[in-house]
């Protein structure tokens, strides 16, 4: 594979994360009393500060996680044609 398919791969992956990230913490956690905690591999960990975590907080970020897992076994060809037009206006730009 070419050194432009490695990066653009790379960054549909990147902004991959990045979307799903906004999504968790601007849609799917908003207005919940958690502390969100993203680590070194983008995954999301709930802190709670000894208090009870409820089943749907578990559940949303449960799905985030899996969501992350396959982002990294992603090839170009399992991109939405969106986020790949996205990603060649930026380069335009």
């Amino acid at each position: 594979m070419s050194k432009f398919f490695d990066d653009k791969l790379k960054t549909l992956k990147k902004n991959r994360i990045n979307n799903l990230e906004k999504k968790l913490l601007d849609h799917d956690l908003r207005g919940y009393e958690h502390y969100v905690f993203i680590n070194d591999n983008r995954k999301a960990q709930v802190i709670t500060n000894g208090n009870w975590v409820t089943e749907n907080i578990r559940t949303i970020v449960f799905k985030y996680n899996y969501q992350i897992d396959k982002v990294s076994k992603m090839f170009i060809k399992d991109f939405t044609e969106q986020e790949i037009k996205d990603f060649e206006d930026g380069l335009l730009s």
